[in-house]
């Protein structure tokens, strides 16, 4: 039921974002900035007056913020029960899979909200709702999400004690998937444990864009090439404030409100 619930969640700020099509403009960055200040305005890790009055960004923030706490609630009360979305997702892909066109998978290393919601806005005319989905990775690291493939995907590593690797999930994926070719792309994940910290939200703005203009751009390219793309990830991140700097991190903390948990998925296409 919980699940069905976190999906009525997604599928409204989905539709949300289909209907503003276009209403943010056409600049990527600029549309990528919304996004990234809409979540963290939501998750109240900073308070933006340019949020707060555009009517637009103002009901994002509305449907982002049930989002993050359905997701913190369910991992302080049913824990055990989060660790089944994953399989979940990946069923219904599964199931609903049409092979008239063929699959690529890009597997990301770290994909966040702002993220997520950047590409169905950029490619929302591009695929049904039905096709934006999330899982839930208890942890929000990455050690988590590759213990719960490799139990609910079947994974078999070699040599048999091997500890499963990111390469080991993407492949898993794409033979449970019959996809045509699968990536990882670990460019976030890199830009998390070695970016550093960031002196102004539009310095930390300008890094994360770039990395997200490039996913876009490969989604895009595989997409001109008549190939359907998932594109899904291991876990969010969060971003951390103090005095005099801005810093990116990914771990689920209960004492606050986590977007770390968050894991994106989405076939566009």
């Amino acid at each position: 039921m919980f699940m069905y619930q976190l999906q009525n969640t997604i599928n409204t700020l989905m539709d949300t974002i289909r209907e503003i099509y276009t209403m943010l403009g056409s600049d990527p960055e600029k549309v990528y900035a919304c996004m990234l200040k809409t979540v963290m305005h939501a998750v109240d890790q900073s308070c933006f007056p340019e949020v707060e009055s555009n009517p637009i960004l103002a009901t994002l923030t509305g449907n982002v913020r049930p989002l993050i706490i359905s997701i913190n609630s369910l991992l302080r009360k049913r824990m055990v029960e989060s660790s089944l979305y994953l399989k979940k997702a990946i069923d219904i892909l599964d199931h609903t899979r049409n092979s008239r066109e063929p699959l690529y998978i890009i597997l990301c290393d770290a994909l966040s909200l702002p993220e997520y919601m950047f590409l169905v806005y950029t490619f929302g005319k591009s695929f049904g709702v039905d096709k934006a989905l999330c899982a839930v990775n208890p942890s929000g690291k990455t050690a988590t999400f590759k213990y719960l493939a490799k139990e609910y995907l079947g994974i078999q590593t070699l040599p048999p004690k091997e500890e499963i690797v990111m390469k080991n999930v993407c492949e898993g994926l794409r033979e449970k998937l019959r996809a045509s070719g699968a990536s990882i792309f670990r460019d976030i994940d890199m830009l998390i444990h070695y970016g550093g910290e960031y002196r102004t939200v539009n310095e930390m703005i300008n890094s994360l864009f770039k990395i997200a203009n490039k996913l876009r751009n490969e989604v895009e390219n595989w997409l001109n090439n008549n190939y359907k793309v998932l594109v899904l990830a291991d876990h969010g991140y969060d971003i951390l404030r103090n005095e005099n700097a801005w810093a990116l991190t990914h771990k689920w903390e209960k004492e606050k409100l986590c977007v770390s948990p968050f894991v994106p998925i989405v076939v566009i296409g």
